[in-house]
C-alpha cells in the first residue's frame, strides 16, 4: 500500500518532543522517581543487609548459638531479603508500566497540553496486564537471540522494525501481543533508515553523552569520591588474585578503588537511562502518530476517490478497502474523556 511522504523530519521530531519533555520535566521526574530509585533501594537493601549479615554472623554465632544452624541461617538470609525484593519488584513493574503509560502522557500532552492523572495512564497498560506481559515476554525472548553474536546483524535489523510495539500496544487496543510485533514492522516497512537514525540519536544521547556527562560532573564536584566507598568493603571480599589474571594480559589491574567507583558509575548510568525514558518515549510516541497518520491519510483518500466511480468499480475498491484495514487494523484513537476532564482541574483537585 504506497503511504504519502511524512511531513515530519525526525529533527522535528525530537525538537518536539524535547519541548515536550522540558515543559513537563518535573511531571515525568516525579512519575519515574519510584520505577528507577525503587529498584536500585531494593537491591541496594538486598546485598547490603546480606553482605552485613556474612560479615556479623561469626559474631551472632558466639553470642547466639541459635545460629549456628543451617536452617535459621537460611532463614534469616531470606527473611532479611525478601523486604529489598519486593521494593525492587515493585519498582521493576513500574518501570515496564512506563514503556505503556508514558506514550498515553504523550498523548495527553498533545491534546491537553498537561501531564496529569498518572493512575489513569498506567490502566491503559494494568487493564490489559496479562496482554502486556506476554509482549514483555516475546520482545525477551527476541533480546536474548538478539544477544547471540551470531543474530547481532538480523537482531539489530528487526530491533529497528519492532521499536514501536509499545507504541502500537499503547494506542490500538485490539491488537495482540503477535500483532504488535507485525503491525510496528508494517509502520515502519519503506522508513527503516530515517527510525534507525532516530535510534542511534536517542541512544547516544540518553544511553551514552548524557551519563558520561553526568559521571564526568560527579567526578569534578568529588562525589564519586565521597560514595565510592561505600563499596570498598564489599569489593575486598572479592577475590581480585584470581580475576586479575586474565585482565593482566591487557596491563589491567583491578583494585577496591577501582572497582567501586566503577559501580557508583554504573549507578549513575543506571539512573540517567531510567530517568530519560520519558523523552525516549515521546519521541518513539512522535513518530508512530507521523507514521500513522501518513497511512490514515492515504486510506482516507482512496475511500474519498472510490466514492466517485461506477458501482461495479466501488465495489471492486470496497473489497481492497476491507482487505487493507485488515491488515493495518486502522482505528480510531481517542484519549480517554475521563483524563481530558481531569486535565482542566487544577492539580490538588484530583
Amino acid at each position: 500500500m504506497a503511504r504519502e511522504k511524512i511531513d515530519k523530519s525526525i529533527w522535528k521530531i525530537l525538537a518536539e518532543g524535547l519541548k515536550i519533555y522540558c515543559l513537563n520535566f518535573h511531571k515525568f521526574s516525579l512519575y519515574m522517581l519510584f520505577p528507577v530509585f525503587g529498584q536500585l533501594i531494593g537491591l541496594g537493601m538486598v546485598f547490603g543487609l546480606s553482605f552485613w549479615y556474612s560479615q556479623s554472623l561469626p559474631d551472632l554465632i558466639s553470642k547466639y548459638p541459635a545460629f549456628n544452624n543451617f536452617s535459621t541461617i537460611v532463614l534469616s538470609v531470606v527473611l532479611i531479603c525478601v523486604p529489598g525484593l519486593l521494593i525492587w519488584a515493585k519498582g521493576f513493574w513500574d518501570y515496564l508500566v512506563a514503556y505503556g503509560a508514558l506514550n498515553s502522557m504523550t498523548e495527553g500532552a498533545l491534546t491537553s497540553g498537561r501531564v496529569y492523572d498518572f493512575k489513569a495512564h498506567n490502566a491503559v497498560v494494568t487493564r490489559r496486564t496479562f496482554s502486556y506481559i506476554v509482549l514483555w515476554l516475546l520482545f525477551s525472548i527476541f533480546t536474548i537471540f538478539s544477544i547471540i553474536p551470531f543474530f547481532w546483524v538480523i537482531g539489530l535489523i528487526f530491533f529497528v522494525y519492532f521499536v514501536l510495539i509499545f507504541q502500537v500496544f499503547s494506542f490500538e487496543k485490539e491488537v495482540s501481543p503477535f500483532s504488535c510485533f507485525r503491525r510496528s514492522l508494517q509502520l515502519i516497512k519503506g522508513k527503516f533508515a530515517r527510525t534507525f537514525l532516530l535510534l542511534v540519536i536517542l541512544t547516544l544521547f540518553t544511553y551514552n553523552l548524557l551519563s558520561v556527562g553526568v559521571s564526568v560532573l560527579f567526578d569534578a564536584l568529588k562525589i564519586t569520591d565521597k560514595i565510592a566507598p561505600i563499596f570498598e568493603s564489599w569489593a575486598l571480599t572479592l577475590p581480585l588474585e584470581q580475576l586479575n589474571q586474565p585482565f593482566g594480559l591487557f596491563n589491567i589491574i583491578l583494585t577496591p578503588v577501582m572497582i567501586s567507583k566503577q559501580l557508583v558509575n554504573e549507578i549513575i548510568f543506571f539512573i540517567v537511562v531510567g530517568m530519560t525514558l520519558p523523552f525516549r518515549s515521546i519521541c518513539w510516541t512522535l513518530w508512530y502518530k507521523n507514521l500513522y497518520s501518513g497511512i490514515v491519510d492515504v486510506s482516507s483518500k482512496k475511500t474519498s476517490k472510490s466514492s466517485s466511480k461506477k458501482s461495479t468499480q466501488t465495489k471492486k475498491v470496497k473489497n481492497y478497502e476491507k482487505t487493507d484495514k485488515k491488515q493495518f487494523k486502522i482505528e480510531k484513537r481517542e484519549i480517554d474523556p475521563e483524563i481530558i476532564r481531569r486535565a482542566r482541574l487544577e492539580d490538588d483537585e484530583y
